[in-house]
């Protein structure tokens, strides 16, 4: 993956690089998983680091079903939908959060 990390006054953009990096990161534990559609969760929920154990199949559900949220609110052509899929979305993520906090102790 190449990226220009230069910004248009020709200064370093650190949290760029930074933030690619972490998603790269967040490609590889997906990749792991055997789940590369769960890049994004994985990357949001700041999970990379996660030891593959913790990856229950309760948690790849939640991720799932939260990335396909996020998917269909990006996709959702009447406002009212988008409310109640960011309302389910907000929900499954504090459901990963309880889920993740009970894995790390």
């Amino acid at each position: 993956m190449t990226t220009n990390f230069w910004d248009a006054d020709g200064d370093f953009d650190y949290e760029a690089h930074y933030e690619a990096g972490q998603l790269e990161k967040a490609a590889t534990a997906a990749q792991s998983l055997g789940a590369p559609d769960l890049t994004n969760a994985i990357h949001y929920f700041a999970l990379k680091d996660l030891p593959q154990l913790s990856f229950t199949p309760e948690l790849l559900t939640a991720l799932k079903t939260w990335q396909r949220l996020v998917n269909e609110i990006e996709n959702a052509p009447v406002v009212q939908d988008v409310k109640d899929l960011r309302r389910q979305a907000e929900d499954t993520g504090r459901a990963i959060e309880n889920l993740t906090e009970a894995a790390t102790g």
